[in-house]
């Protein structure tokens, strides 16, 4: 359904892909001027990868009569839907749900190599495949993937990232020049993911990855976003050697985490972040890391 303002998008399915279709209509709402809203049955779910489409389009999810993503009320006016009142959302139900993980890396020594890692660390075998929608149709190759993203540069490309347990997205882009890999991944779920594992995330992460982010997100599950209230909980956060570099190795041991642990040195050293142990709130602590390497 196209308005002035807003493109209208129903999918009457129980869970619901970022397929080719949903993808082109995601660009033909921004190439517009559109936003666009999704409309799905209430027990509908999302994959990751379509979450987070959505999530960079700046779209809506309508899940029934609700926000898909934020709990509260929606009426249509007209054009498009919109909050209905000043009703307050239901509270988030707490659950370990599906561990996330973020790789950002600058200059990556190759392309996908932030994907292999995170997938071989994380789930003991290496990416599956990758694709430009879902259903994924190509089976893992570096080397297919770094033609595809050489074809299409300066352009930024995403591209549909799965592995055993694991989905995710994977985007290459150019930032002054520079080539900039940002992997996001979701699953397996968070209790069945050793800590030893996440550990040697970090630590394989730590001489090439800007920044690495690991949480847990109770609102998804084998890597399914049901409706309702519920943002990741952070559980640690890596900053790579050059951001470590700028403030000093000093200045990293001094951030205010329940645990610290510096990895490689020299002009090599990055600083790991854990969450947990520490009375003070996850979110909490995450918020005082980021300032203390974002405020001097």
């Amino acid at each position: 359904m196209v308005e002035p303002v807003t493109l209208v998008v129903e999918q009457h399915r129980d869970v619901v892909p970022a397929t080719t279709w949903l993808v082109d209509a995601a660009k033909a709402a921004t190439r517009d001027g559109r936003s666009l809203q999704l409309r799905t049955p209430a027990p509908s779910r999302l994959t990751f990868p379509l979450e987070l489409l959505l999530r960079d389009a700046r779209a809506d999810w309508v899940a029934g009569d609700r926000d898909g993503f934020r709990g509260f009320p929606l009426t249509w006016n007209g054009s498009r839907f919109v909050r209905d009142g000043d009703v307050i959302a239901e509270a988030p139900v707490p659950g370990s749900g599906d561990l996330e993980v973020r790789v950002l890396t600058c200059r990556p020594p190759r392309i996908g190599a932030s994907t292999e890692t995170a997938m071989r660390v994380l789930s003991g075998s290496p990416p599956l495949g990758w694709g430009v929608a879902e259903p994924v149709t190509e089976p893992w190759s570096a080397g297919d993937l770094t033609e595809h993203v050489r074809k299409r540069f300066p352009r930024p490309v995403s591209v549909v990232v799965v592995g055993h347990g694991i989905t995710g997205r994977l985007r290459l882009s150019q930032v002054d020049g520079l080539v900039v890999e940002d992997v996001e991944l979701s699953g397996p779920a968070a209790g069945t993911v050793a800590r030893a594992a996440i550990e040697a995330l970090a630590a394989e992460s730590a001489r090439t990855a800007r920044m690495v982010v690991v949480g847990a997100h109770p609102g998804r599950r084998e890597g399914l976003r049901s409706p309702g209230v519920a943002t990741a909980l952070p559980y640690g956060v890596l900053f790579g050697p050059e951001l470590v570099a700028g403030r000093g190795v000093a200045h990293a041991h001094r951030a205010p985490a329940a645990r610290v642990k510096l990895l490689g040195s020299g002009e090599h050293t990055a600083a790991w972040y854990r969450f947990d142990g520490d009375p003070a709130p996850p979110f909490e602590q995450f918020a005082e890391v980021l300032h203390h390497f974002g405020g001097r």
